[in-house]
């Protein structure tokens, strides 16, 4: 015999064959693990390392995670045949193939993640506190040693393998390694042959303890890698929030400073507008049927007076103040509102309804705000049907708020100006200053209320008013339902 085929160059030759194979194996699961970022996937393929006959070549194995909201060590994801029958076919399957290790875990992500329904009945049931420091798996998690179960002991701990984990596991020969990192304890990977019964020595277990290493570090990077999404997320919402605020903040000072010189301004013109709509009225009661200039007249008169209540929509906007709260009759004030507003209606063939809840009790509100609110509305809902219709009141309440409802038939409003429809000075209209809605609006606003729309185009626009019966016992506004304190909802 040659010294080349001398017993101890052949054993070392053998030794350095099978080095070379764990190292392949390490390499090619490290590699397949970098690939994804998913948690569930790095599981599936921790797995499938462990399983395939390529790879450690374990008939089952099963991970272990402690959920750190429960403090439990809990089931996660297994993988292994049910039967001797069912291996044969997979691992037949797979000869078959002939793929390496690396072409089966580059398959995964075509193939998806199959769950073996048997085995994963298994791991389910695994739910251990961490508190039970007994227990075995959590004894030897915490150790950062890998044992192997035989005969009912844990070798080469010497600890005492309980008779639900063999029951659990239908075997009692099995190996376990921990899952950890420097700092912190992630789980454990149980690893058995259930159905080749083949013995599990301390090669075996030395490189399950090796390659749980190469899991543990990559469980760890997909967990710290939805941490950082999910700080991104949270991160992205904190900015779009504080662009937005800073957006209203902007938009606010701007319309006070605008607010501020149109009530300056409308203050100026008010005194000679009243001289001048006082002494045009004059001059039309005195001139006589026949005389030439009363159409002109007649016309002066008539633009004065729109800009009289031009100035007072103006003035009055920016007037609107903290409400002053008081026990009101709501059903009283809606009737009121509609028998001031009985000359329109009958102007615009425009038939009134009320549907009023007669159990509504008194609210505390301003009504010397909550009134000219109401009657902006009811005159935005007359000037949408111009042809006549129908304008429906209604009242409901619940324990803690009440709502009123104004309902016309009109033309609806267009989608394109649902977003911009509270915005002061914005108007559709011929005449108008657009500062109708935005009074409303903010009269809400101020009472901590909520006000919603609901239009159709050609068949009508609902308008809701929803306020706390009694607003001094409302806490902030995120006790509205809505969570804010105006609730603009717009529906199609």
């Amino acid at each position: 015999m040659s010294d080349l085929d001398s017993p101890e160059r052949l054993f070392s030759s053998v030794a350095l064959e099978r080095r070379i194979a764990e190292l392949t194996v390490l390499y090619e699961v490290s590699r397949a693990l970098q690939e994804t970022v998913d948690e569930e996937k790095a599981l599936y393929t921790i797995l499938v390392g462990v399983t395939s006959g390529r790879g450690l070549g374990f008939n089952r194995a099963f991970i272990l995670l402690i959920d750190s909201d429960t403090q439990y060590l809990k089931g996660r994801l297994a993988i292994g045949p049910s039967s001797a029958e069912e291996a044969s076919r997979i691992w037949q399957e797979l000869r078959d193939e002939h793929w390496t290790l690396a072409e089966l875990l580059s398959s995964l992500d075509r193939s998806g993640i199959k769950k073996d329904l048997r085995v994963n009945e298994i791991v389910d049931r695994f739910h251990i506190p961490l508190a039970e420091e007994n227990n075995s798996l959590v004894r030897i998690m915490r150790s950062r040693e890998a044992c192997r179960a035989n005969n009912g002991v844990f070798y080469p701990h010497g600890l005492p393998v309980e008779e639900r984990l063999t029951e659990l596991l239908g075997i009692d020969s099995f190996a376990v390694a921990p899952l950890y990192l420097a700092d912190r304890e992630l789980g454990v990977l149980i690893a058995d042959n259930a159905i080749t019964r083949a013995s599990i020595d301390v090669t075996n277990l030395r490189l399950l303890q090796i390659y749980a290493q190469v899991a543990s570090s990559a469980i760890q990077n997909t967990r710290l890698y939805r941490e950082l999404m999910e700080r991104i997320v949270v991160g992205e919402q904190v900015n779009l929030t504080l662009r937005e605020s800073q957006h209203h903040l902007l938009q606010a000072e701007r319309l006070s400073t605008i607010g501020k010189m149109a009530a300056l301004l409308a203050h100026e013109i008010r005194t000679p507008l009243v001289s001048i709509g006082g002494f045009a009225r004059r001059m039309l009661r005195s001139a006589p049927p026949e005389d030439p200039r009363r159409e002109e007249m007649e016309i002066i008169v008539s633009e004065v007076h729109r800009l009289e209540k031009l100035v007072d929509e103006v003035l009055g906007y920016s007037r609107i103040s903290k409400p002053e709260y008081k026990s009101t009759d709501i059903n009283g004030l809606i009737r009121s509102v509609m028998i001031t507003m009985q000359e329109e209606l009958q102007k615009g063939s425009i038939r009134p309804e009320l549907d009023l809840d007669s159990r509504l009790p008194r609210a505390e509100a301003d009504e010397a705000l909550l009134r000219p609110a109401l009657m902006n509305l009811v005159s935005n809902a007359i000037e949408a049907m111009p042809t006549g219709g129908t304008l429906t009141l209604t009242s409901s309440f619940d324990e803690k708020y009440f709502e009123i409802g104004v309902t016309d038939t009109g033309v609806g409003i267009n989608r394109e100006h649902w977003d911009k429809l509270f915005t002061p000075f914005f108007t559709t209209k011929t005449t108008g200053t657009g500062l109708g809605l935005a009074i409303v609006s903010q009269v809400i606003e101020n009472h901590k209320g909520s006000l919603r729309f609901e239009s159709i185009p050609m068949k009508g626009t609902s308008f809701h008013i929803r306020l706390a019966l009694h607003p001094e016992r409302t806490i902030s506004p995120d006790a509205l339902p809505n969570g804010d304190s105006v609730s603009r909802e717009v529906r199609p």
